[in-house]
């Protein structure tokens, strides 16, 4: 299959042939490059076969049993509370889509093509708003492309389903200020298929809410967020009978016994990413701040800020961090480099030559070590990849 390549050669042979074509199209014309990296990436995912342990076998046994009963068997799930659909109906009748293909590998397919496709728009649209430059471009989509785990996408499903229309929702309800009420339905919807949306969501109306407030107090409140948030979950989940209260409270029950944190390689290498974009959104923070075009992002600036202190109050409960780390922190660093490195670029066209020296402490450090906290980026970008197709899940994938 696919010449006899392993599975995860074919991946790497995707990312070249994205490379090659980005470079070899037009800028105008990026939006071809990236159908073509989405569109191959979902044939990968058609083509892949689950491993026993992950959690796309046990859903290739509802899509089988959905498939035999048709509808009426959906609503019997429904009704018996199946994987709790019984509060996560968009999760159960995204099953039933996905039921109506012949054959079971088209969930990780159509699950891929959604949420690369929904990131990769998210992409072209700031690509396009904020006239980021190519080269800009490629660095940011190849951090995403590195960063974001593709397995983990294929084979949980509902995790990368939900997080991608949240963020895609969140980039056009609050940068590009358009589609609001479907940005609305997106968050519902995307809440009804995970339960971790929810906090995803809460962050969102946070933003909205501290958008204007000035300091850090809210963001050190935010450390013990989780926390806090946990308990109230479970409080009401004693005063109440609400099927999605339950679920959720279930959920954090889960989180909250897992106190202690996973030691493994792959928990460490999301700290690490965790740490760079951190590190990303430092250098770029005085240029999104001073940009004429600060009012398009502050939002999503300010969100991504409340997602970053969020996750200290997480790190705690290992499963919670590493979903926003996986699904969550790529897509962010990559946006935010693309957009402050334009900042940059266009501050520098500005700037007198003696700016370097004689202007502010901050930005001329910045200027200064521009082309370090390029290579630096390019080199994360660089060790990632490698990682993610040598130590990470995506070696579990196999056809």
């Amino acid at each position: 299959m696919f010449f006899g390549l392993t599975a995860i050669e074919c991946f790497v042979v995707i990312i070249a042939i994205y490379t090659v074509l980005f470079w070899i199209i037009p800028k105008k014309h990026v939006w071809f490059v990236f159908s073509v990296v989405v569109i191959l990436l979902a044939v990968l995912a058609f083509n892949m076969e689950p491993n026993p342990t992950d959690d796309l076998t046990r859903y290739y046994e509802h899509l089988d049993y959905l498939r035999e009963r048709g509808y009426d068997g959906l609503l019997y799930l429904i009704e018996t509370n199946n994987n709790n659909w019984q509060t996560y109906r968009v999760c159960a009748y995204y099953f039933y889509f996905i039921s109506l293909f012949p054959d079971n590998h088209y969930m990780s397919a159509v699950t891929i093509f959604i949420v690369y496709g929904l990131m990769f728009l998210v992409f072209y649209k700031a690509s396009r708003k904020f006239g980021v430059a190519k080269w800009c471009l490629y660095l940011g989509t190849m951090f995403f492309l590195a960063t974001y785990w593709y397995y983990d996408t294929a084979s949980g499903v509902r995790n990368g389903l939900a997080f991608a229309v949240i963020i895609a929702c969140a980039y056009y309800h609050l940068v590009e200020k358009k589609n609001i009420f479907l940005c609305i339905l997106g968050y519902a919807a995307a809440c009804f298929t995970h339960s971790a949306g929810i906090m995803l969501v809460a962050l969102i109306i946070l933003a909205l809410l501290t958008c204007n407030v000035k300091g850090n107090a809210i963001n050190v409140l935010l450390v013990f967020g989780l926390a806090g948030g946990s308990a109230l979950i479970q409080f009401l989940a004693t005063i109440t009978d609400n099927s999605f209260i339950q679920s959720v409270a279930g959920k954090a029950e889960v989180n909250a016994a897992a106190e202690s944190l996973d030691s493994g390689t792959m928990f460490y290498v999301n700290l690490a990413t965790y740490v760079f974009v951190a590190a990303v959104i430092a250098y770029v923070s005085w240029y999104i701040n001073r940009s004429e075009l600060y009012g398009d992002i502050k939002k999503f600036y300010k969100f991504s800020l409340i997602i970053m202190f969020f996750m200290l109050g997480t790190l705690y409960s290992g499963l919670v961090f590493v979903r926003f780390a996986r699904w969550i922190i790529p897509v962010i660093g990559s946006l935010l480099f693309m957009t402050g490195m334009q900042f940059q670029s266009e501050s520098i066209r500005k700037m007198p030559a003696s700016y370097a020296y004689d202007g502010p402490f901050g930005e001329t450090l910045r200027l200064k070590t521009r082309s370090i906290f390029v290579l630096a980026f390019f080199g994360y970008t660089s060790v990632h990849l490698w990682y993610l197709c040598t130590g990470s899940s995506l070696n579990w994938m196999h056809f």
